[in-house]
C-alpha cells in the first residue's frame, strides 16, 4: 500500500539528518522510500505526524530511535566472495606476504567494515581457514556495521539457500550445516568473528588495542560525501598496520580523497597500503597475473540506502543552471579545468549522482587518466547499471588499458541489455558526442570481433 503524500520539507530534513548521523547521502530518488519508512516509524513511536517525529529526532530526544530507523532504511546487499578477484589476491599474494612479516607472532587481525548480514566476514573466515600457510595461526575478524538488525542476522550465521547457492560445494559442506530453509555457518568460524555496532563517521572514532593487518572497506565510501570520505579514510589509516592492506570496492578510489594511501596493482585488482613514508615493509607479493595497467581501477557497488552525518545542514537552494549542465558546457567549450572544478563541487555535494560520475570518467579519458576513468565509469554503473553509453565507455576504457577479458564482458553485457530492449541514455550529457543505441551496438559488436580475432 503506497505511503500517503508527505510534506516535502519534513522528508528533506530527515534525509539531511540521516546523512548527519550516518554519513550516507540519501538521493532524492530514495525520498519516497524514506518517507514510507519514516511514516511507519513515527506511528510505532506514537507521533501524530511526520513533522513532529523529525523534530524529535533532530532534538536528540530519540537517540535510541536512530538504530531502528537506520536498520529500516539500510539495504543489506552482499554476497559470499563478492568481487572474487579480491579474495584470490588475498589468498595468493597478500597472505603469503603477511606470513613472512608476521612469522614471529603468527597472528593476523582483520576488519570487515560495513559487514551487512555477514557474508564478507564469513568469506574471509573461509579463506583464512582454508589457507595452508595459516595452519596453527591465531587469526580474528572484527565485523562492524551501522545496522543492528543486519548485525543480529550475521551473529546467527544463518543463510538462505539462495545466499549459499553459488558457493563451491566443498566449502558449503565443510563450513555450513543444513537447517530448515537454509544453512548455518560453522561455529568454529563464527567464534573467530566479533560482530559490533560501529558508525564510521561518529566521533570519537574508537581506538583499537592493535592495528589491523587487513581492512575491508568495500562499497561504503561511495555513499558518503567527500568530507565524510576524507574523515573515514583518515581514521582507517590510524587503524591499519603500517604494512597492512586496505581493500575498497571496485567503484571506489582514494584519488583526491586521501594522501595517506598508495595503490598497489596486484594484476587482477588494486589494494591500498599506507604511504611508503608511514611503513617499513616493501610489497613483495607472489607473482601477479600479467596485465597492462596504470593506476587504481574502479570500484564496484551496491544499491544505496541511507546513512547520516553529524551536523545537519540546510538544504541548498537549486541553482538556476543545473551544475552538471554547467560542467558539460565548460567541457564542450574546451575549458577542461573549469569543467573539472564544477564537477568536483557537484560530486562533493551529491556523490550518488550517477551521470556526474559518467562525466567524471569522460573527463579523465580526455585528460589521459585511464585508471581513474575506469573507476568513475564503474561508480556510475554501480549506481545506475542500465546507462548503456556509460557501459560502452567503460568497455572502451578497459580495452585501451589492456583489460581484454573485462572489456569483452562489458561489451557482451551491453549487447545483451540492448537486445532485450533495456538501457537508458545519459540524457543529462546529451551535449557530448555520445553514441545512439544503434551506434553503441555496432561499436560493441565490432570491438568484440576485433578482440576475438587472432
Amino acid at each position: 500500500m503506497p505511503a500517503p503524500a508527505l510534506p516535502e520539507p519534513s522528508v528533506r530534513q530527515l534525509a539531511q539528518l540521516v546523512e548527519q548521523v550516518s554519513g550516507n547521502v540519501v538521493p532524492e530518488s530514495f525520498f519516497p522510500f524514506l518517507a514510507e519508512v519514516a511514516q511507519e516509524r513515527r506511528v510505532a513511536r506514537g507521533f501524530a505526524n511526520l513533522s513532529d517525529y523529525v523534530k524529535a529526532l533532530a532534538s536528540g530526544r530519540l537517540s535510541e530511535e536512530w538504530r531502528q530507523l537506520l536498520a529500516a532504511i539500510t539495504i543489506k546487499e552482499s554476497s559470499f566472495f563478492r568481487t572474487p578477484q579480491h579474495f584470490e589476491a588475498l589468498k595468493d599474494q597478500i597472505i603469503p606476504l603477511l606470513v613472512q612479516t608476521r612469522h614471529a607472532s603468527r597472528t593476523l587481525r582483520l576488519w570487515s567494515a560495513g559487514c551487512a548480514r555477514g557474508e564478507e566476514p564469513a568469506t574471509l573466515a573461509m579463506v583464512l581457514a582454508e589457507h595452508p600457510l595459516l595452519s596453527g595461526w591465531s587469526w580474528s575478524i572484527l565485523a562492524t556495521d551501522v545496522d543492528e538488525e543486519a548485525l543480529e542476522a550475521a551473529r546467527r550465521g544463518f543463510y538462505s539457500e539462495k545466499a549459499v547457492a553459488a558457493l563451491p560445494a566443498e566449502l558449503k559442506e565443510r563450513y555450513f550445516t543444513p537447517q530448515a530453509g537454509g544453512w548455518l555457518l560453522s561455529p568454529r568460524l563464527l567464534q573467530r568473528i566479533t560482530y559490533r555496532y560501529l558508525n564510521l563517521i561518529a566521533e570519537p572514532f574508537p581506538s583499537f588495542p592493535q592495528p589491523f593487518d587487513i581492512i575491508m572497506l568495500r562499497n561504503v565510501l561511495i555513499y558518503f560525501r567527500l568530507a565524510s570520505q576524507k574523515r573515514v579514510l583518515a581514521n582507517i589509516a590510524t587503524a591499519l598496520a603500517p604494512d597492512g592492506f586496505l581493500f575498497l570496492g571496485p567503484a571506489e578510489t582514494v584519488w583526491q580523497v586521501s594522501d595517506r594511501f598508495e595503490p598497489v596493482d596486484l594484476g587482477t585488482c588494486f589494494v591500498y597500503r599506507r604511504q611508503l613514508s608511514e611503513r617499513s615493509t616493501p610489497l613483495r607479493p607472489g607473482p601477479a597475473p600479467p596485465r597492462k595497467a596504470q593506476k587504481p581501477a574502479a570500484p564496484e557497488r551496491k544499491t544505496p540506502p541511507p546513512q547520516p552525518k553529524r551536523e545537519a545542514q540546510p538544504a541548498a537552494p537549486k541553482p538556476e543552471t543545473e551544475p552538471l549542465a554547467e560542467a558539460v558546457a565548460f567541457l564542450t567549450q574546451g575549458r577542461l579545468g573549469e569543467a573539472q572544478e564544477a564537477l568536483r563541487q557537484l560530486l562533493a555535494a551529491n556523490p550518488a549522482d550517477a551521470q556526474a560520475h559518467a562525466l567524471e570518467g569522460y573527463i579523465h579519458e580526455v585528460a589521459g587518466r585511464p585508471a581513474e576513468a575506469i573507476a568513475a565509469f564503474r561508480a556510475c554503473l554501480y549506481l545506475e547499471p542500465d546507462l548503456f553509453q556509460a557501459r560502452l565507455l567503460l568497455a572502451h576504457a578497459l580495452r585501451r588499458a589492456g583489460e581484454t577479458t573485462r572489456a569483452q564482458a562489458e561489451y557482451r553485457h551491453l549487447l545483451s541489455t540492448l537486445a532485450a530492449g533495456g538501457g537508458r541514455e545519459l540524457d543529462r550529457l546529451a551535449a557530448l558526442p555520445l553514441p545512439t543505441r544503434e551506434q553503441a551496438a555496432r561499436q560493441a559488436q565490432a570491438a568484440l570481433e576485433g578482440l576475438q580475432s587472432p
